[in-house]
């Protein structure tokens, strides 16, 4: 069992990145003692049902420190996983609320061109979901330049923002994800009624 945790604590090691790392490197390193103890207290068993107390013996001074380490790894490795989810969605969660900051200036400019959902239902605008208002800002603003009726033109600086916030809401400005999301996607190209 030791082992089955340890290879998959490994290839999840493997996958991740960054702060994702830790906990599948703490669950390694806490499979790996366990395994090691799982092999003394066996070599001890036979040594001591074959009458080798010797080897027995010798073998026995591993026990408490590998019992130890194994439990202190794992319990880290399975404690650091919920304190890394929590960082990371906290992290998300701020750089969600900065880029929907940066872009409403230009989502103000968008909506005075072409007013969207936002100015026809006020709830939707003042959605408590930080990702649905990003969401929102990120889609009248493409509205506005796309729609042949309006002239609305951003800089290219607006336009890279507006790009990292794309990138942000489908999860492409993270390296751990950027290789199973599909490049190229937009969020928001359905018109807003």
């Amino acid at each position: 069992m030791a082992s089955t945790m340890m290879i998959l604590a490994a290839r999840q090691y493997l996958r991740s990145s960054g702060i994702q790392r830790l906990p599948a490197a703490l669950l390694s390193l806490g499979s790996a003692f366990g395994g090691a103890l799982c092999l003394a207290v066996l070599i001890m068993d036979v040594a001591h049902v074959t009458g080798h107390l010797d080897l027995m013996r010798a073998v026995q001074p591993a026990y408490e420190p590998l019992s130890l380490l194994a439990f202190l790894f794992l319990c880290a490795g399975f404690a650091a996983q919920p304190v890394v989810r929590r960082a990371q969605h906290d992290m998300r969660r701020k750089r969600t609320v900065g880029l929907a900051t940066q872009l409403e200036p230009l989502w103000k400019r968008a909506s005075l061109v072409r007013p969207g959902l936002s100015q026809a239902d006020p709830l939707a605008a003042s959605a408590d979901d930080l990702e649905s208002r990003l969401h929102r800002e990120i889609v009248e603003i493409r509205d506005a330049m796309i729609d042949p009726r309006v002239t609305f033109d951003i800089s290219a600086a607006e336009r890279a923002l507006l790009n990292r916030a794309e990138s942000h809401l489908l999860g492409l400005d993270t390296r751990a994800t950027r290789t199973t999301a599909s490049p190229g996607g937009r969020v928001g190209q359905e018109g807003s009624s």
